[in-house]
Protein backbone atom coordinates (compact mmCIF):
# COMPACT_ATOMS: atom_id res chain seq x y z
CA UNK A 1 0.00 0.00 0.00
CA UNK A 2 1.79 3.23 -0.79
CA UNK A 3 2.68 5.45 1.87
CA UNK A 4 0.31 8.27 1.79
CA UNK A 5 -2.96 5.79 1.54
CA UNK A 6 -1.31 4.24 5.01
CA UNK A 7 -1.26 8.00 6.32
CA UNK A 8 -4.77 9.10 5.68
CA UNK A 9 -6.14 6.18 6.97
CA UNK A 10 -4.11 6.62 10.06
CA UNK A 11 -5.14 10.33 10.35
CA UNK A 12 -9.14 9.42 9.60
CA UNK A 13 -9.14 6.44 12.43
CA UNK A 14 -7.62 9.57 14.82
CA UNK A 15 -10.51 11.82 13.53
CA UNK A 16 -13.37 9.53 14.01
CA UNK A 17 -11.94 8.23 18.09
CA UNK A 18 -11.66 12.48 18.30
CA UNK A 19 -14.92 12.49 17.64
CA UNK A 20 -16.71 9.55 19.58
CA UNK A 21 -14.66 10.66 22.25
CA UNK A 22 -16.16 13.99 22.02
CA UNK A 23 -19.86 12.65 22.07
CA UNK A 24 -18.90 10.57 24.89
CA UNK A 25 -17.80 13.12 27.14
CA UNK A 26 -21.40 15.48 26.18
CA UNK A 27 -23.41 12.52 27.02
CA UNK A 28 -21.41 11.80 30.40
CA UNK A 29 -22.50 15.49 31.55
CA UNK A 30 -26.47 15.91 30.17
CA UNK A 31 -28.59 14.76 33.40
CA UNK A 32 -31.70 13.58 32.84
CA UNK A 33 -34.14 14.72 35.18
CA UNK A 34 -37.62 12.85 35.50
CA UNK A 35 -40.53 14.69 35.96
CA UNK A 36 -43.19 13.98 38.76
CA UNK A 37 -46.23 12.28 38.16
CA UNK A 38 -49.02 13.96 36.87
CA UNK A 39 -52.33 12.79 38.62
CA UNK A 40 -55.22 14.38 36.32
CA UNK A 41 -57.92 16.34 38.47
CA UNK A 42 -61.06 15.89 36.71
CA UNK A 43 -64.43 16.94 37.93
CA UNK A 44 -66.90 14.26 38.89
CA UNK A 45 -69.70 13.12 37.02
CA UNK A 46 -72.79 14.74 37.87
CA UNK A 47 -75.53 12.13 38.54
CA UNK A 48 -79.02 13.18 36.96
CA UNK A 49 -81.63 13.30 39.65
CA UNK A 50 -84.49 10.88 38.97
CA UNK A 51 -87.87 12.12 36.89
CA UNK A 52 -90.50 13.22 39.21
CA UNK A 53 -93.29 11.01 37.71
CA UNK A 54 -93.01 7.78 35.53
CA UNK A 55 -93.62 9.00 31.99
CA UNK A 56 -95.92 5.94 31.42
CA UNK A 57 -97.85 3.97 34.11
CA UNK A 58 -97.86 -0.15 34.19
CA UNK A 59 -101.46 0.36 32.55
CA UNK A 60 -99.89 2.42 29.74
CA UNK A 61 -101.08 5.28 30.82
CA UNK A 62 -99.80 8.59 31.19
CA UNK A 63 -98.23 10.78 33.72
CA UNK A 64 -98.87 14.58 33.06
CA UNK A 65 -95.48 15.03 32.98
CA UNK A 66 -94.85 12.03 30.86
CA UNK A 67 -97.22 13.41 28.21
CA UNK A 68 -95.85 16.84 27.73
CA UNK A 69 -92.31 14.84 28.07
CA UNK A 70 -93.38 12.77 24.72
CA UNK A 71 -95.39 15.87 23.50
CA UNK A 72 -93.90 14.98 19.63
CA UNK A 73 -95.49 11.37 19.70
CA UNK A 74 -98.61 12.40 22.04
CA UNK A 75 -100.00 15.53 20.20
CA UNK A 76 -102.73 15.38 18.25
CA UNK A 77 -103.67 12.08 19.22
CA UNK A 78 -105.92 9.99 21.78
CA UNK A 79 -104.15 9.45 24.70
CA UNK A 80 -105.06 8.16 28.62
CA UNK A 81 -103.78 10.30 31.76
CA UNK A 82 -104.01 9.21 34.89
CA UNK A 83 -103.43 11.64 37.77
CA UNK A 84 -105.17 13.43 40.15
CA UNK A 85 -108.19 16.49 39.91
CA UNK A 86 -105.91 19.78 41.64
CA UNK A 87 -108.61 22.02 41.04
CA UNK A 88 -111.68 22.17 39.67
CA UNK A 89 -113.42 25.09 37.55
CA UNK A 90 -116.48 26.98 39.81
CA UNK A 91 -118.33 29.78 37.04
CA UNK A 92 -118.50 32.67 39.16
CA UNK A 93 -121.80 34.03 40.09
CA UNK A 94 -123.65 36.50 38.60
CA UNK A 95 -124.50 39.67 41.27
CA UNK A 96 -128.33 40.07 42.38
CA UNK A 97 -129.80 43.24 40.37
CA UNK A 98 -127.71 42.68 37.58
CA UNK A 99 -130.01 41.65 33.89
CA UNK A 100 -126.64 39.64 32.53
CA UNK A 101 -123.50 38.86 32.74
CA UNK A 102 -120.85 37.74 30.54
CA UNK A 103 -120.90 33.89 29.82
CA UNK A 104 -118.13 31.96 31.76
CA UNK A 105 -116.14 29.90 30.31
CA UNK A 106 -117.34 26.14 29.52
CA UNK A 107 -116.76 23.52 32.49
CA UNK A 108 -113.19 22.55 33.13
CA UNK A 109 -110.65 20.53 35.41
CA UNK A 110 -107.07 20.59 35.94
CA UNK A 111 -105.34 17.35 36.55
CA UNK A 112 -101.82 17.02 38.16
CA UNK A 113 -99.43 14.12 38.84
CA UNK A 114 -100.09 15.08 42.67
CA UNK A 115 -103.48 16.21 44.76
CA UNK A 116 -101.74 18.89 45.68
CA UNK A 117 -99.82 20.50 42.91
CA UNK A 118 -100.22 24.46 42.45
CA UNK A 119 -97.44 25.24 40.10
CA UNK A 120 -100.00 26.33 36.83
CA UNK A 121 -96.77 24.96 34.47
CA UNK A 122 -97.69 21.04 35.92
CA UNK A 123 -101.49 21.55 35.48
CA UNK A 124 -103.16 19.71 32.42
CA UNK A 125 -106.39 21.58 31.57
CA UNK A 126 -109.14 19.04 31.13
CA UNK A 127 -112.01 20.14 29.06
CA UNK A 128 -115.42 19.43 26.85
CA UNK A 129 -117.19 16.88 29.30
CA UNK A 130 -119.80 19.65 29.84
CA UNK A 131 -122.08 22.62 28.28
CA UNK A 132 -122.09 24.20 30.80
CA UNK A 133 -122.34 24.37 34.45
CA UNK A 134 -125.99 23.84 34.66
CA UNK A 135 -125.67 20.54 32.91
CA UNK A 136 -123.41 19.44 35.70
CA UNK A 137 -125.73 20.38 38.30
CA UNK A 138 -128.76 18.71 37.03
CA UNK A 139 -126.92 15.51 36.24
CA UNK A 140 -125.41 15.10 40.17
CA UNK A 141 -129.19 15.86 41.05
CA UNK A 142 -130.54 12.92 38.90
CA UNK A 143 -127.38 10.89 40.36
CA UNK A 144 -128.37 11.46 43.96
CA UNK A 145 -131.81 10.71 42.93
CA UNK A 146 -130.84 7.67 41.06
CA UNK A 147 -132.90 8.84 38.21
CA UNK A 148 -131.74 7.07 35.29
CA UNK A 149 -131.93 8.14 31.27
CA UNK A 150 -134.59 5.92 29.40
CA UNK A 151 -133.29 3.65 27.25
CA UNK A 152 -134.28 5.95 24.06
CA UNK A 153 -132.17 8.79 25.25
CA UNK A 154 -128.99 6.20 26.06
CA UNK A 155 -129.83 4.96 22.26
CA UNK A 156 -129.75 8.43 21.59
CA UNK A 157 -126.87 8.95 22.85
CA UNK A 158 -124.94 6.13 21.65
CA UNK A 159 -125.21 7.07 18.24
CA UNK A 160 -124.57 10.18 18.30
CA UNK A 161 -121.16 10.07 20.22
CA UNK A 162 -122.91 11.51 23.22
CA UNK A 163 -121.15 11.08 26.67
CA UNK A 164 -123.37 10.95 30.43
CA UNK A 165 -121.98 14.23 32.21
CA UNK A 166 -119.41 13.42 34.66
CA UNK A 167 -120.56 13.97 38.34
CA UNK A 168 -117.47 12.45 40.75
CA UNK A 169 -114.92 15.25 39.18
CA UNK A 170 -114.35 16.28 42.68
CA UNK A 171 -110.68 17.82 44.12
CA UNK A 172 -108.21 15.77 45.32
CA UNK A 173 -109.87 12.36 43.32
CA UNK A 174 -107.80 10.18 41.21
CA UNK A 175 -108.80 9.43 38.17
CA UNK A 176 -107.70 7.57 34.71
CA UNK A 177 -109.19 9.92 31.69
CA UNK A 178 -109.15 9.34 27.78
CA UNK A 179 -109.10 11.96 25.13
CA UNK A 180 -108.02 13.54 22.35
CA UNK A 181 -104.46 15.95 23.27
CA UNK A 182 -103.86 18.54 21.16
CA UNK A 183 -102.84 22.46 21.25
CA UNK A 184 -106.69 23.91 21.44
CA UNK A 185 -109.54 22.14 22.33
CA UNK A 186 -112.55 21.59 20.54
CA UNK A 187 -114.22 23.43 23.05
CA UNK A 188 -112.26 26.80 22.93
CA UNK A 189 -109.69 26.17 25.42
CA UNK A 190 -105.47 26.48 23.95
CA UNK A 191 -102.13 25.97 25.67
CA UNK A 192 -98.81 25.75 24.48
CA UNK A 193 -98.18 22.94 26.56
CA UNK A 194 -101.43 20.95 25.27
CA UNK A 195 -105.24 20.74 26.48
CA UNK A 196 -107.07 17.29 26.57
CA UNK A 197 -110.38 17.13 24.65
CA UNK A 198 -112.53 14.83 27.55
CA UNK A 199 -113.73 11.10 25.88
CA UNK A 200 -114.32 9.45 29.09
CA UNK A 201 -112.81 8.77 32.58
CA UNK A 202 -112.56 6.20 35.35
CA UNK A 203 -112.68 7.07 38.59
CA UNK A 204 -109.68 5.43 40.81
CA UNK A 205 -109.76 6.85 44.25
CA UNK A 206 -112.86 8.96 45.00
CA UNK A 207 -112.07 12.49 46.53
CA UNK A 208 -111.30 12.68 50.36
CA UNK A 209 -114.07 14.86 50.98
CA UNK A 210 -116.93 12.76 49.67
CA UNK A 211 -119.21 11.33 51.34
CA UNK A 212 -120.68 7.91 51.73
CA UNK A 213 -124.00 8.77 50.30
CA UNK A 214 -122.98 10.41 47.50
CA UNK A 215 -123.69 7.56 44.62
CA UNK A 216 -121.68 8.98 41.63
CA UNK A 217 -120.80 6.05 39.17
CA UNK A 218 -117.49 5.52 38.88
CA UNK A 219 -117.18 5.07 35.00
CA UNK A 220 -118.37 7.46 32.62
Amino acid sequence: MPRWSSLGCALALLGTSQIQGCDNVAAAKVQVEKLPDVTPSLPQVPTLPPPPYPTQHPDQSYSVYGLRRAMRRTIDTDVSVTGYIAKVFVPPECPKGKAKCPLPPAPHIWVADSATEADPSKLLIVAGYAENQAAIDDAVKDAKRGKKKSAAAQKEMAETGLLPVPVDFDEGAKIKVKGRFSFVSGSGFQSSEGVLDYGGHETLEPAPQATAGKTAPGRQ
